[in-house]
C-alpha cells in the first residue's frame, strides 16, 4: 500500500517519476520515524541502555572510553550528547577508572538513583539520536534495491526494514545493534559500488562508511579482513592488469581511511602499544583462564617476537574486544524453547531467527532468493551482493560457534538486511505458469506488514507463527528476544492505579534496582510463593536459574504490557 508501482516510460515522463520515488521514501521514513518515536516513550529503559548512557556520557566528562569498552563509543556518545545540556545529576562514585573490571552496571544504578524517575526523560532523549541509524538503514534498502532490481524492488525492500519488528524495537533503543546493522550495510553497498567502479571518490566513501561501520559495533573488524580477500579475488578474475596497481593502491587507501576514523573514534588513545603491554584475561589472548574481577591481566604473546608488534588499534578497542571473548568463553546457562543446559546450541541463532522474523519476509527472501538466480544465474547473482552476503555469513558463523553464550539474536540483525534485498528480488516478473498476476508479491509483503502492527507496540517481544509449535507455556527464547525490561513503567502504573492490591512485590529485569524509580514494591522472595500480588517478569519466571520457577504453577491474573505476569497469592485460612 506504501509503494508506487513504477514502469518504463518515455523521457518526458523522468521528472515525474523521480519525484514519486522519493515521495515514496519520504512516507516510509516519516511512518518508520514515526513508529520508532512512540516506542522511544512506551519503553521503559531496558538492561544495557541503563548503562550506555552514563558510559556515553564519561566519554564528555572524563575524555575516556574504557567504561563499557565491549562496545565502540560513537553510538553511546552521540546519544549522550544532548543530556550533556540538560539539567541532571551524576555519581561517578563507583567508575574505577582504566580499571578491567566491568563497572558500568554499577554506575549505571547510581545514575538512575541520583536522577529518579527525571532519568526517563533523560533515557528518551538519548533515544532520538539513535534514530537515524535506523533511517539510514531503511534509505540504503530502497536505493540499493533500486540498483540490484528495480524500483519496485528497492521500495519492498525499504518496506520490509520499515516494519520489521526487531528493527523497530532496537531502532528505538540507546544500543549499538541498529547502529551497527546499518552502518555495515552502508559499508557494504559503498564497497560494491567500489568494486564495481573503482573510482578514488567511490573508494573515498567505503573508507569512510568502513570507518563508521568499526565505531558502531567491534564485530565488524571482520571488515578489516574480509574485504581484502574480496579485493583480491575480484582482481583476480575481473581487472584487466593495466588496472591492477591503481585497484591495488585503492583498496589499501579504503583501509586506511576505515582504520584512521576508527582510532580518530577514540582519540588515537594507545594506538602504536606493543602487543605484549596490552592486558588480556579472555583464554584465547592471555592464554589461560582468568577472571577480570579476581586474577591481574595475562598475555600470551610476551616473550616472543609477536609481542614487539605495535598495534595499530586503540587499547580500548583492543581489551574490549577481549572482554567480550572472555564473556562468551564462559560456559553459562542458556535457554532455547522450553529447554535450559549449560553451553548453548549451534543451532541457537537460526531457530532465534525463524520465531523472530515475519513469515511473509522469509517467503519473499525464499522466493527472491530463487528467481534471482534464475535471472540472472547463481555466480552473477552472488558477485552483485558479495559485499554483504559474505560478512553476513561469516559473522553468523562466528556468533553461532560461540556456544557458551547464547542470549540475544540482536547480534545477528545484520544478516536481515540481505533478507530484504533479496526479497526485492522476488518482485521481478516470473513466468506466467508460475505467478501469473504480476502483483502476487503484494500478499506476503502485506502479511509481514500486519504481523508487525498486529503485535505493535510490544514489537521487542514479537514471535511470528512458528512460536506457537513449542511446548505449551513455554516462550521459545527469553533475554532480551522477550523481556529486557521494557515494561517497567508500566509495572509502576499498575501498581500505583491499583492501591487495594497490597502487599505487592515485583521481580522484574532491569539493570537497576526498581525502587530507584519511585515503585513502592520490594524484590519478589524467591522459593515458595507468600501471600500477596506479586509482578514477576517473564524472563525470570522461565530463565535457567529457575528463581521464580515456583510461580509457574500458578494461574496468572493480569499482565502488564507483554512480559510481566500478574499473581495473587491469598492468605490461608
Amino acid at each position: 500500500m506504501f509503494l508506487i508501482r513504477l514502469s518504463f516510460k518515455p523521457s518526458n515522463t523522468i521528472g515525474a517519476q523521480t519525484l514519486w520515488k522519493h515521495r515514496g521514501l519520504g512516507l516510509l521514513l516519516l511512518i518508520h520515524l514515526g513508529l520508532m518515536a512512540f516506542l522511544t516513550v512506551f519503553y521503559s529503559p531496558t538492561l544495557d541502555e541503563s548503562a550506555h548512557l552514563p558510559a556515553g556520557l564519561a566519554i564528555w566528562r572524563f575524555g575516556r572510553t574504557d567504561l563499557y569498552r565491549v562496545n565502540p563509543p560513537l553510538v553511546r556518545g552521540l546519544a549522550s550528547l544532548p543530556v550533556r545540556f540538560v539539567s541532571h545529576e551524576e555519581d561517578w562514585s563507583h567508575y574505577s577508572i582504566g580499571s578491567s573490571r566491568r563497572c558500568e552496571w554499577d554506575v549505571a544504578a547510581d545514575f538512575i538513583y541520583a536522577n529518579g524517575l527525571n532519568s526517563m526523560g533523560l533515557f528518551r532523549l538519548a533515544r532520538w539520536m539513535c534514530l537515524p541509524f535506523s533511517l539510514l538503514g531503511l534509505t540504503v534498502c530502497w536505493f540499493w534495491g533500486r540498483e540490484l532490481t528495480s524500483p519496485l524492488g528497492g521500495g519492498v525492500a525499504a518496506t520490509l526494514w520499515c516494519f520489521s519488528p526487531s528493527l523497530l524495537a532496537h531502532g528505538s533503543l540507546l544500543t549499538n545493534d541498529v547502529a551497527a546493522t546499518a552502518c555495515g550495510l552502508l559499508a557494504a553497498w559503498r564497497f560494491q559500488a567500489w568494486l564495481n567502479s573503482s573510482t578514488s571518490r567511490n573508494a573515498l566513501s567505503a573508507g569512510l562508511c568502513l570507518g563508521l561501520a568499526l565505531l558502531t559495533k567491534t564485530y565488524w573488524g571482520i571488515l578489516l579482513g574480509l574485504w581484502p580477500l574480496i579485493g583480491v579475488f575480484v582482481l583476480c578474475i575481473c581487472r584487466l592488469s593495466s588496472d591492477r596497481k591503481n585497484f591495488l593502491l585503492q583498496l589499501v587507501l579504503i583501509l586506511l581511511i576505515g582504520g584512521s576514523l576508527l582510532n580518530l573514534g577514540y582519540g588515537y588513545d594507545g594506538t602504536g602499544t606493543a602487543l605484549k603491554e596490552i592486558p588480556f584475561y579472555s583464554r584465547l589472548l592471555s592464554g589461560k583462564q582468568l577472571d577480570p574481577e579476581l586474577d591481574p591481566a595475562g598475555n600470551r604473546f610476551r616473550g616472543c617476537w609477536l609481542g614487539e608488534i605495535p598495534v595499530p588499534f586503540p587499547r580500548d578497542y583492543i581489551t574490549g574486544i577481549d572482554l567480550q571473548k572472555w564473556d562468551l568463553e564462559q560456559t553459562r546457562l542458556s535457554y532455547l524453547w522450553g529447554q535450559s543446559q549449560r553451553g548453548g546450541w549451534w543451532t541457537y541463532y537460526a531457530i532465534g531467527l525463524g520465531v523472530k522474523v515475519p513469515l511473509g519476509t522469509w517467503f519473499l527472501a525464499g522466493l527472491g532468493l530463487l528467481r534471482g538466480i534464475q535471472l540472472r544465474g547463481g555466480k552473477k547473482m552472488a558477485g552483485s551482493l558479495v559485499s554483504l552476503w559474505l560478512p553476513v555469513v561469516v559473522l553468523f558463523i562466528l556468533v553461532s560457534a560461540e556456544t557458551g553464550l547464547n542470549r540475544h539474536v540482536r547480534y545477528v540483525l545484520p544478516v536481515l538486511p540481505l533478507f530484504f534485498l533479496l526479497g526485492g528480488f522476488a518482485v521481478l516478473r516470473w513466468p506466467g505458469w508460475i505467478f501469473p498476476s504480476w502483483g502476487w508479491w503484494s500478499v506476503p509483503l502485506a502479511a509481514s506488514l500486519m504481523s508487525s502492527l498486529a503485535v505493535f507496540p510490544h514489537s521487542l517481544s514479537y514471535f511470528n507463527m512458528l512460536s506457537r509449535w513449542g511446548e505449551s507455556g513455554q516462550p521459545v527464547l527469553i533475554d532480551s528476544n522477550l523481556d529486557w525490561g521494557q515494561d517497567l513503567l508500566r509495572a509502576k502504573a499498575w501498581i500505583d492505579s491499583h492501591p487495594e492490591c497490597r502487599p505487592v512485590t515485583m521481580a522484574p529485569v532491569s539493570g537497576f534496582p526498581h525502587q530507584a524509580l519511585g515503585i513502592a514494591a520490594p524484590f519478589t522472595p524467591s522459593g515458595k510463593p507468600v501471600p500477596g500480588w506479586h509482578l514477576i517478569s517473564l524472563h525470570l519466571l522461565h530463565a535457567p536459574e529457575n528463581s521464580y520457577s515456583s510461580f509457574r504453577k500458578l494461574r496468572p491474573v493480569g499482565r502488564v504490557g507483554s512480559t510481566i505476569n500478574i499473581y495473587h497469592v491469598p492468605e490461608k485460612d
